[in-house]
């Protein structure tokens, strides 16, 4: 069975070269339609063996579907940030000198992050640093 065989409605998926995940609306036996994060409605259909993808009713202007993937999401918990496919966390929390941290074991944080030596005087600045990693690793990776 495929990936493409595989789609719910609520999966979020990733092909080709994109980079923010789309949510699958509709499946139906041989198409699925999806939204993108802009709001722009795609489909996502088979034809013979070969997998395209168009702006929804436009086929048209078909392209290929390549390297189709479900990527789940990000899901906060207080200042915890825990990935529905992979499992992987991020959190924040205050150290022994009261400044705020970005921790996770799944991570090296250091190549997507500048963390201050000390930490974050302000939580939110923390929030707003692991809310960007998120933005930047939709699927976990």
């Amino acid at each position: 069975m495929t990936e493409f065989e595989e789609l719910e409605e609520g999966d979020r998926i990733l092909f080709n070269d994109r980079k923010m995940p789309l949510e699958v609306s509709e499946v139906e036996d041989e198409r699925a339609v999806v939204q993108g994060p802009g709001g722009g409605e795609y489909e996502i259909y088979r034809d013979d063996e070969t997998l395209l993808w168009s702006k929804k009713g436009n086929r048209r202007y078909s392209s290929y579907c390549n390297d189709l993937r479900k990527v789940g999401e990000w899901e906060r918990e207080d200042d915890v940030w825990k990935h529905s496919k992979t499992g992987k966390v991020l959190e924040i929390e205050k150290n022994e000198i009261g400044y705020w941290t970005i921790k996770s074991k799944d991570f090296e944080l250091s190549k997507d992050i500048e963390l201050p030596m000390y930490g974050y005087n302000d939580r939110d600045e923390a929030v707003k640093e692991v809310e960007k990693f998120v933005k930047n690793h939709p699927a976990g990776e």
